[in-house]
């Protein structure tokens, strides 16, 4: 369950797109301009990444990474855990997370066939202990005839020269933190938090670097 949550999470921040008009520092349109050009240059070289792992991580690093505060994310996720946590064990699961986002949408990006499309709803904005929060909803076509799924970005922006950022994701009100969350708490309790980081580590490793 939790890799076709994060597979259909991960796959509508790159096949998002649409007509709907916003100004230039509206979440929205950063999602729907950056998106729109990752898209492009996917289809261009969809068949050498396929066949090039380096090219794709690159790729990916360049267009969606830019996307998403996975400090931000890591630590929601984490929740009570991160603040036992020293320092370098934040570190540590900061990087090896934002490595297993990498691996899972490399993975699920290739089942995008040109059918699927997000329409981009409405934003919502307002600030927040001098930060600006936003809400953009969307629903998820999927081309088969089904249901529109609906997907809400969850984006912060912390300063005037800071561009917003994705920092969680509900999908068809599955809640990204809260499930990551729920599946690293059990995995935290067996192995507790230096053994989880281990292990994702050598998980992301084989992935990654095969």
């Amino acid at each position: 369950m939790r890799q076709v949550l994060v597979g259909l999470i991960l796959c509508t921040v790159l096949v998002a797109g649409s007509t709907f008009s916003y100004a230039e520092d509206d979440p929205a349109a950063l999602l729907d301009q950056t998106i729109q050009s990752a898209l492009k240059e996917f289809s261009e070289s969809r068949d050498r990444l396929a066949e090039d792992s380096p090219a794709l991580l690159s790729f990916l690093d360049q267009t969606v990474v830019p996307l998403f505060d996975f400090d931000r994310i890591a630590r929601l996720v984490l929740a009570k855990n991160w603040k036992k946590a020293s320092q370098q064990q934040r570190d540590a699961f900061s990087v090896e997370f934002k490595r297993l986002m990498i691996a899972t949408y490399s993975s699920a990006l290739f089942k995008y066939n040109g059918e699927q499309y997000v329409r981009i709803l409405d934003a919502e904005i307002k600030e927040k202990k001098q930060r600006l929060l936003a809400t953009v909803r969307t629903e998820l076509v999927l081309g088969n005839g089904s249901a529109p799924v609906p997907v809400d970005y969850f984006m912060i922006r912390t300063g005037d020269d800071v561009p917003w950022k994705i920092y969680n994701l509900s999908v068809a009100g599955i809640n990204m933190v809260i499930n990551y969350r729920g599946v690293f708490q059990s995995t935290i309790l067996e192995k507790g938090l230096t053994g989880t980081i281990d292990s994702m580590r050598e998980s992301n490793d084989r992935f990654l670097t095969s």
